[in-house]
């Protein structure tokens, strides 16, 4: 027999593991600081249990010798709070924590933890009006019921828990969100003020820092998804950073000039790391920005002139609308709410994910949704579709990246089989690049057009262009000289994959007249770049 129970979020207040937990907590004080296993007096739903947490956790805290904490210890602290007080009193307290402190089992310490922590996930999810009956139907008194849901709750993990009402939330946005799938139109309608449009903006996108991006992809278009990949420590992160970080910040450093010159409006942009860490994503972003090589701002050893230009750097940096993110395990879920969280906090319109790969959340969550295994392609097809989705959606420019595989080494498989996951990963993506560094075959086969004189510089990096979806550019060769100190990229010049030149303007475009001309911009002289002055921040290259 069933009985219902209005006031029933009582029925996720696991009392037994409660006593446990506290009883532990007071023969092994310190276990509070466990960063692995934290704890807070939110974890707890009575009052009682609360005030009892805080002692035990103010008191640890006090002092790292504590070694254990007593009744009269929990007392004494709680005397100074005569509301506190009271209620210890009224719930008989010093006894309650006696015999705990007597009758737990210190090797049952995780069982227990895990259960305060679900239940107060699951209390959390009911305040904010979700109903988690399904994993513990707390609103009935059904004992037998709800010890076959606390076995099966048990098996889980925090995170199984979140992936299974992400997961419905997920489902439930698919069905009802149309409005994107479907538009119903004459070919003809509008045309007239398509025109006119077109002749008052030409359809050109915020600029990249590479002119024939620019000429070949009309810059960062919103709605569009770049996937650029690259094998192991060829820069693709790094590259995607210099792309944001261009979007984000109003000067940067000139090596014509010597100084720092505009850089047009702030645009807040957010950068999605599934690899760098706050440190490593600070010293690449002050290197691009200051024209420091990033080896001279680790060893930490500045002249006086450097040591301003860092500095400078730092404030242009903190000033700039950059928002990241650090994730190393995620869902799809995951990667929308955060782009969408930008989106309404910070107004971001430009947003890097670095980068598609697989990762535990993502193949649990994916095997979820299709009711069963998936091979790693899959996975990763899935993603890259989803992030074409997202950008549409949202309307915003997602540039990523993938690895490349082994195929890649070889010259004749620089195409889309040579992606991890295989062609399919590139089916929704609107631009999509390779980026490899130059080989001794590479420089052979350019030999006729050093002969012609281009640029007098052999390029040491080069992108392939394998897809240009609404272009006319696409099985061409970017070739640059890549400076990968400083994140920046010298354009060579253009061929097909016949390594013939072709007539590719490199294209320096200023964006709704926010950017000034900076067609010499990345023209690296080269009597700046002389190696003898690498103590004074210039780059060798």
């Amino acid at each position: 027999m069933t009985v219902s129970n209005d006031n029933s979020i009582a029925n996720l207040n696991p009392v037994r593991s409660i006593y446990t937990v506290l009883g532990i907590l007071c023969n092994a004080p310190q276990t509070v600081r466990d960063p692995e296993m934290p704890l807070s007096e939110d974890d707890f739903l009575q009052a009682f249990h609360k005030n009892i947490f805080a002692a035990i956790n103010n008191i640890a805290y006090s002092d790292h010798a504590v070694e254990k904490v007593t009744a009269v210890d929990i007392d004494n602290y709680l005397a100074q709070f005569p509301q506190n007080y009271k209620i210890w009193e009224q719930h008989n307290g010093f006894e309650y924590i006696e015999s705990a402190i007597e009758n737990v089992n210190m090797n049952t310490y995780k069982n227990n933890y895990w259960r305060v922590k679900k239940f107060a996930l699951l209390r959390d999810y009911v305040n904010t009006g979700i109903d988690v009956t399904d994993l513990y139907d707390y609103k009935l008194n059904d004992l037998k019921h709800q010890e076959e849901q606390m076995k099966a709750l048990d098996k889980m993990d925090i995170d199984q828990i979140v992936d299974h009402y992400q997961m419905k939330m997920l489902n439930l946005r698919d069905k009802w969100s149309i409005g994107d799938k479907r538009q119903r139109f004459m070919a003809g309608d509008g045309m007239e003020d398509l025109l006119e449009r077109l002749k008052e903006e030409p359809e050109m996108g915020y600029p990249f820092m590479n002119g024939y991006y620019n000429a070949i992809f009309r810059g960062m278009r919103q709605k569009k998804f770049m996937l650029r990949s690259a094998g192991t420590g060829v820069g693709k992160t790094r590259l995607s950073l210099a792309d944001m970080c261009n979007v984000a910040v109003d000067k940067t450093w000139d090596y014509d000039t010597m100084s720092y010159v505009d850089n047009g409006e702030n645009i807040p942009v957010l950068f999605i790391s599934t690899e760098l860490e706050q440190q490593e994503l600070q010293t690449g972003l002050l290197a691009h920005v200051s024209g420091v090589d990033e080896d001279v701002i680790k060893d930490g050893r500045y002249s006086k002139e450097i040591e301003e230009r860092l500095r400078k750097g730092i404030e242009i940096i903190q000033r700039s609308p950059f928002y990241a993110e650090y994730i190393d395990d995620f869902s799809l879920a995951d990667i929308e709410t955060i782009i969408e969280q930008h989106i309404i906090e910070n107004g971001v319109k430009f947003v890097a994910f670095d980068y598609i790969q697989l990762v535990p959340k993502l193949m649990r969550t994916m095997q979820t949704m299709f009711a069963g295994a998936l091979r790693e392609d899959q996975v990763l097809v899935q993603l890259s579709s989803a992030l074409k989705l997202i950008a549409n959606k949202y309307d915003v420019y997602i540039v990523s990246s993938t690895q490349l595989n082994r195929n890649a080494k070889e010259h004749e498989m620089r195409d889309t089989t040579s992606l991890r996951g295989g062609s399919a990963t590139a089916d929704k993506v609107d631009h999509g690049v390779m980026a490899f560094r130059t080989t001794k075959k590479d420089i052979e086969n350019l030999r006729h057009v050093f002969e012609q004189g281009y640029n007098h510089k052999k390029p040491n990096f080069c992108h392939y262009v394998y897809k240009n979806r609404g272009g006319s550019q696409v099985g061409v060769i970017i070739w640059t000289k890549y400076h990968g100190g400083v994140i920046r990229e010298e354009e060579c010049f253009v061929t097909d994959m016949d390594y013939n030149v072709l007539d590719v303007e490199n294209l320096h475009v200023e964006f709704e007249n926010t950017k000034v001309d900076r067609e010499q911009h990345n023209n690296f002289v080269d009597e700046h770049m002389d190696e003898n002055n690498f103590e004074d921040g210039v780059p060798e290259f």
